[in-house]
């Protein structure tokens, strides 16, 4: 094991106070993850300006979600999971190990990234019918999702490299990456929807561009003196365990992503159907470009939430390995406290301006009405989901993979997809939006039962190995 003196980040990690540790760790994440949730907000927003096929527009970007989520998973499986393993190994102070994890994350994601691009876009509009895209929406979102998937290499080199830099205690430049593609998407969407008349096209275009910039700023930084770890051409070589490590903590985001795509393709079918028989014709159009607001604007709440996960996983990660039982739980119960704070801001916006949030997108009348109903009942147990996240976060930032799997396919599949599939039966489209507060009440119960479990675990654990510790 290639020992070194811990660095000023490790030191903090080790040593600050938590409470405060854990929001300066986090808020550059926070505002890096909101900028980045710009890049398919602020999409949204001007596909909805688009004149006369704005609402068409907005369902078929929404329609591509399912797609994007898949993008998010393939990179979470190793971004994520690379992460978390080098916070471990650094945490053990094994730089050699954390190197090799990084290379091989790298290696990984180019393999997944060329393959996804090229069997993406041949089977486009099969993967699109899948989804749930009818007769009337295929037309919008099949070169939207396109352009997307032929330019997924740069977004999944971007996201599975950045993840690492935040796991060596830099927030910063992980936040700074988001902030430059975001920023970038911004400035090029009204320019090549409206200024170059490309319309959806444009929008898909101008996110490329913008996941470009920011995969050269990823790489840039790992040729600085700054960069804690470095590459090395040996640590490129595939290794079968250091792949199963990274696997093995990745499959929890990974698998909570593909049921986000699940559950996005149920609750799309659901809103097709009990969107005509409620809303009449056009119904479909109407329920799912509602769908696709209510998305963003829980998004623009949860991003930040996202980004107290990661601010404080490293943090999590590191203590675990020092085998500071004490600094492990105190960084957890700050996390989940400034998350439930976040999320309980968002439930009264939310409850107060629903309406007026949904304006911002579209102007259409029945989108208002039936986008601000639905988002009053979906989004009513927000504080509840800001509980889960950095709850969940906590087994797979110690390693946990198994139990962090489970907990994360509780909520988004085990009774998610049965209530959407239930409640509309008894309640039409209003139980599509019942199935979401449902599933978040209910699982955060069994959430807490199985983290309040691993704390004591953890408590008993680690005085034993102290206890052996002093006997020798």
């Amino acid at each position: 094991m290639e020992e070194r003196e811990l660095t000023h980040s490790e030191i903090r990690m080790a040593s600050e106070p938590m409470r405060s540790l854990v929001i300066k760790y986090s808020i550059p994440t926070m505002l890096g993850m909101l900028v980045n949730s710009l890049y398919n907000i602020v999409d949204r927003y001007w596909v909805g300006q688009i004149p006369n096929i704005g609402n068409a527009s907005l369902a078929g970007v929404g329609l591509s979600m399912p797609v994007i989520n898949i993008i998010m998973a393939l990179s979470m499986l190793v971004g994520v999971g690379a992460a978390a393993r080098i916070s471990i190994q650094l945490g053990r102070r094994d730089v050699k190990a954390a190197e090799e994890t990084v290379a091989n994350g790298l290696t990984m994601i180019c393999v997944i990234a060329i393959a996804f691009s090229v069997l993406g876009v041949i089977f486009t509009p099969q993967i699109l019918r899948i989804v749930g895209a009818t007769d009337n929406l295929l037309p919008y979102a099949l070169p939207y999702a396109r352009i997307i998937i032929a330019g997924s290499f740069f977004n999944m080199a971007s996201f599975a490299m950045n993840h690492p830099i935040r796991a060596t205690g830099n927030p910063k430049r992980f936040a700074a990456t988001q902030l430059v593609g975001g920023i970038t998407n911004m400035i090029l969407d009204p320019i090549f929807i409206f200024v170059f008349d490309m319309g959806i096209n444009g929008a898909a275009i101008a996110t490329v561009i913008s996941q470009c910039v920011s995969a050269s700023f990823v790489f840039s930084y790992y040729f600085t003196p700054n960069s804690a770890l470095r590459f090395r051409i040996k640590n490129f070589k595939l290794k079968r365990q250091t792949m199963l490590n990274i696997v093995s903590i990745g499959m929890s985001p990974f698998f909570m992503q593909i049921a986000n795509s699940v559950i996005t393709i149920v609750a799309n079918r659901s809103l097709t159907y009990y969107g005509k028989a409620v809303l009449g014709k056009d119904g479909d159009i109407t329920a799912i470009g509602a769908m696709t607001v209510i998305g963003s604007i829980n998004t623009l709440f949860m991003m930040p939430v996202i980004g107290i996960n990661q601010g404080s996983q490293p943090i999590i990660g590191f203590n675990y390995g020092r085998r500071d039982a004490e600094r492990v739980k105190s960084a957890n119960r700050w996390a989940i406290i400034y998350a439930m704070i976040i999320a309980g801001i968002g439930l009264i916006v939310v409850q107060l301006f629903a309406e007026k949030l949904v304006w911002l997108f579209n102007k259409d009348e029945e989108l208002i009405r039936t986008g601000a109903s639905g988002m009053r009942i979906l989004l009513c147990m927000l504080p509840i989901v800001g509980f889960q996240f950095p709850a969940v976060n906590f087994f797979q930032a110690i390693g946990r993979a198994k139990i962090s799997i489970l907990l994360s396919l509780l909520r988004q599949v085990i009774i998610l997809i049965p209530a959407y599939l239930i409640l509309p039966l008894f309640f039409g489209l209003t139980g599509v939006w019942m199935a979401g507060p449902l599933s978040d009440f209910t699982s955060g119960i069994i959430i807490l039962v199985f983290l309040l479990r691993e704390c004591g675990i953890i408590d008993k654990i680690f005085k034993e190995d102290d206890h052996v510790t002093n006997a020798e």
